[in-house]
């Protein structure tokens, strides 16, 4: 090889190597059917068989890896991966630190208490369970003054309250509640109650879930909207809601 191809040689090849290293995805498994931990220990579920088949349509590889959810947002602005794909919803207070895609899906919430509770107005004197910096955390908070919002990390954790008798109603997106939790064998004596809930009358609830990136990354956002609109358009994303019985349950 002549002297000039080989320095070019060598200039390139960290650009290669660098060309060739997977997209991070972190997400926090503890979200099913979205996210979770299978029974081989593998981060599954349907937004991360969704970030997989994004990542195909941009044709670059990339890995998912698991996050707790109180530290995602802090990851990725120390740059620990590149993008969140975890049922996270587009808020006023995370456009603030974040840049989003667009909308993937739409969430809806409602309350879940023992069967036969109803929802009273104020619910005074009453505990909510929730997950900590959600956008139901705050909205309970704002429209529950007079009750009592218990706060975990672990997006599990509400229904193990309310299993133990410590709590007396959680308040997350329903598809979650229902396939997470009330199809389950521990959910068998609860049931929903009061009505839906979602950010098309209730903004703190946010506008719809979609990928979290960090705002300079222009170029990255514009890659996954064009994604996006690929995977649903070929028919995938309607396959992957199939897969995990979600069809007919999200808006998007």
């Amino acid at each position: 090889m002549n002297r000039p191809l080989a320095l070019a040689a060598l200039l390139l090849s960290p650009l290669l190597v660098q060309a060739a290293e997977p997209l991070r995805i972190a997400t926090d498994a503890t979200y099913p059917p979205f996210e979770y931990v299978d029974t081989a220990g593998k981060v599954a579920g349907f937004e991360v068989d969704f970030a997989y088949a994004v990542c195909k349509a941009m044709q670059t590889p990339c890995e998912v890896v698991n996050q707790p959810w109180d530290g995602l947002i802090p990851g990725l602005q120390a740059r620990k991966y590149d993008a969140i794909m975890s049922s996270m919803n587009i808020t006023d207070e995370r456009r603030k630190v974040v840049a989003f895609s667009k909308v993937y899906y739409l969430m809806q919430n409602r309350f879940v208490a023992r069967k036969g509770v109803a929802l009273v107005p104020d619910l005074a004197g009453k505990v909510i369970a929730v997950q900590t910096g959600t956008p139901q955390d705050r909205f309970v908070t704002q429209q529950y003054k007079q009750a009592t919002v218990k706060r975990y990390v672990n997006a599990q954790d509400p229904m193990l309250e309310l299993t133990a008798g410590r709590a007396d109603f959680t308040f997350g997106n329903t598809v979650q509640l229902q396939k997470g939790f009330l199809d389950t064998p521990n959910g068998k004596a609860f049931a929903f109650t009061g009505p839906l809930f979602d950010g098309r009358k209730d903004k703190v609830l946010g506008e719809g879930v979609a990928v979290a990136l960090r705002k300079q990354d222009g170029a990255l956002k514009a890659r996954f909207d064009q994604a996006i609109d690929q995977v649903k358009q070929s028919g995938e994303y309607a396959a992957l809601l199939k897969k995990h019985n979600l069809a007919g349950l999200l808006e998007d």
